[in-house]
């Protein structure tokens, strides 16, 4: 099953094209509702646009591809413009295989605006920070980075364009988290960006920390809990736990304003920002699942991938999260470059010695963009071919290892960590009791031996 959670980064695209200019704003999630071009064209159709613009994970490249070109059939004059994750990751030459109009690349909300206004008053659009576009000869052109939002207060989400309703099911994977307490969950960001450079990610929203205000953050969860019956939050900054004293005022501020919610941190602490106080404020303030980014326990791919994680102090952490009856998480990877099969083999012990209750083991994916794809010039013109449909399979091996020597290595993780009798204890103990645990504990043993599951 596709994890289709709600748009909030369009919905902060609609709130400051709206807030700014007036326009009406038409939010279309085709991955959500399985739509194909033809109805999304219908939907335009109907909603009769003055431009279009279209996001896309990587894996999502050639669907928004599609997309794009029939939107340019029926409507050659309308412009159309591409941004997102893959759009960003992959820069401006994507306008060379790509019929957008313009591309945005990075933060979006301040690039919109500008172009918007460009497109209908005239002007110079190469003033416009943050976009790539064809000029008269057909030439890609791009105007250079744009800086990071810094008015943060600005920023806000059209959750009515949204329509939340639409993303509430327990069968529905509206969350990275793969067990729930509640079906009607939302996603939330209390802050933008992350310094670290681990050559691996993206930097979507650039490696300057800016975070939201404490107050208004939990007033937007205390206004969706009551506006749409919101039961639990999805936290999914980069690294909500950077600044330490900053994260316990937020569980200390949900706490005092009694939101009464669920939370959950599914995108990856980092593990050594931890310390027990913060765990415990985090207990008091609802949350009950915590997962932790720690990628590789071969303290030369910790090197080689600049993530520098203390593993010591990792393993400490993991622990006592776990302790606190917090189902814990481990994210795991295999295939980075000149990966050994003991180094593969160094990450999994690792992983089964902890007493987290879930790991992921997964195939690294070298994006567009990432260090790890551009570094090397053979890599990135091996990268910039690649198909990345399939997110659960290898799509380039960097390893040491043959690719069959990879997949076994990533079975062996699964059947040696979920086979332990102790764990499932703790998981029957700790993790909410609802049908999607028994639909992850199903997909766990399937991973044991086969190569991907939908679940």
């Amino acid at each position: 099953m596709v994890v289709t959670p709600p748009p909030v980064g369009l919905g902060y695209l609609s709130h400051a094209v709206k807030n700014a200019r007036g326009d009406e704003v038409l939010i279309v999630d085709g991955r959500r509702f399985r739509l194909s071009d033809e109805t999304i064209v219908q939907k335009a159709e109907d909603f009769s646009p003055d431009a279009i613009g279209v996001t896309a994970m990587t894996f999502e490249a050639s669907e928004a591809a599609s997309l794009i070109s029939r939107l340019k059939q029926k409507w050659p004059e309308i412009p159309v413009i591409l941004g997102g994750p893959h759009a960003t990751g992959f820069g401006p030459s994507l306008l060379e295989t790509v019929d957008a109009d313009f591309l945005a690349v990075g933060e979006g909300e301040d690039t919109l605006i500008e172009l918007l206004n460009v497109l209908e008053n005239g002007g110079d659009r190469s003033n416009i920070k943050g976009i790539a576009w064809r000029d008269v000869e057909g030439e890609v052109v791009f105007n250079g980075s744009r800086e990071s939002v810094v008015d943060m207060e600005s920023l806000e989400i059209d959750w009515e364009g949204i329509a939340p309703e639409n993303y509430f099911g327990m069968w529905t994977r509206n969350a990275m988290n793969t067990v729930a307490r509640s079906a009607r969950r939302l996603p939330v960001f209390t802050s933008r960006g992350c310094p670290y450079g681990c050559a691996y990610c993206h930097h979507i929203f650039g490696r300057k920390y800016r975070a939201f205000d404490t107050g208004r953050i939990v007033a937007e969860m205390i206004f969706l809990r009551d506006r749409y019956g919101v039961r639990e939050f999805e936290i999914i900054d980069d690294t909500f736990n950077l600044q330490l004293g900053r994260a316990k005022n937020v569980m200390q501020e949900i706490i005092a304003q009694k939101l009464g919610c669920s939370l959950t941190f599914t995108n990856g602490l980092r593990a050594d920002r931890m310390d027990e106080e913060l765990l415990d404020l985090m207990v008091r303030a609802g949350t009950y699942r915590i997962d932790y980014a720690i990628e590789s326990a071969s303290r030369r791919i910790q090197k080689l991938v600049h993530k520098n994680l203390d593993l010591d102090r990792a393993r400490e952490v993991v622990n006592m999260t776990a302790d606190r009856r917090i189902v814990t998480g481990t994210y795991n990877m295999l295939g980075f470059p000149g990966e050994t099969e003991d180094e593969m083999a160094k990450t999994i012990d690792f992983a089964v010695s902890l007493k987290n209750h879930i790991a992921s083991f997964f195939y690294l994916m070298p994006f567009p963009g990432t260090e790890l794809a551009d570094s090397d010039p053979a890599v990135s013109e091996k990268v910039r071919r690649l198909d990345f449909g399939d997110a659960s399979g290898i799509a380039l091996n960097l390893s040491a290892a043959p690719d069959d020597v990879l997949k076994r290595m990533r079975r062996s993780g699964y059947r040696r960590f979920y086979s332990s009798p102790r764990r499932m204890a703790r998981i029957l103990r700790d993790a909410p009791r609802n049908p999607r645990l028994l639909a992850s504990a199903l997909a766990a043993v399937r991973l044991s031996f086969q190569e991907s599951v939908n679940y």
